[in-house]
């Protein structure tokens, strides 16, 4: 009996340690999707940003706007690349990370755009808020499936 105490012990504590080391391999999984997000916004690169999308991903703007598709989200990002956040830069911070599979996980985070212009040229204040992706692993790369980047409300005046 004592023996079956042990050895459920034990895997109970492996269990443990396998989630734990699951979920920091999917933390820095998600610390390099964001580099990676942010080195592609640096360069202004619609393109090497599209590619960290599913083909079928789902893309909900700050604004509240949704984009489906790489090839929607694509044109999205070429429009503000040359556009408004031409020359701009963001910051992004992952926060939680919870892996929901082997080849799933969803992260939440904040970011801030800073550098961007308003629609009559003049300097954007800092954009800042929160984001939410859903992830998948494709092919050895952990790709965006879904994500949601929010806004705070404005406080009323």
């Amino acid at each position: 009996m004592k023996i079956g105490r042990l050895a459920l012990a034990v895997s109970i504590v492996s269990l443990g340690t396998g989630l734990t080391s699951a979920s920091a391999q999917t933390k820095d999984a998600m610390e390099k999707l964001a580099a990676d997000w942010a080195a592609a916004f640096h360069k202004g690169d619609a393109k090497a940003l599209t590619g960290l999308y599913t083909e079928g991903a789902v893309r909900v703007t700050p604004q509240g706007g949704t984009v489906v598709g790489r090839a929607a989200i694509e044109k999205e990002f070429t429009t503000n690349l040359a556009g408004p956040w031409k020359g701009a830069a963001i910051k992004i911070t992952v926060g939680a990370v919870e892996p929901t599979g082997p080849e799933t996980g969803v992260a939440a985070g904040t970011y801030e755009v800073t550098g961007a212009k308003m629609p009559d040229g003049t300097p954007a204040p800092p954009l800042k808020g929160s984001y939410l992706n859903t992830v998948v692993k494709k092919g050895g790369a952990w790709l965006l499936a879904s994500n949601a980047a929010v806004e705070p409300p404005s406080p009323p005046k």
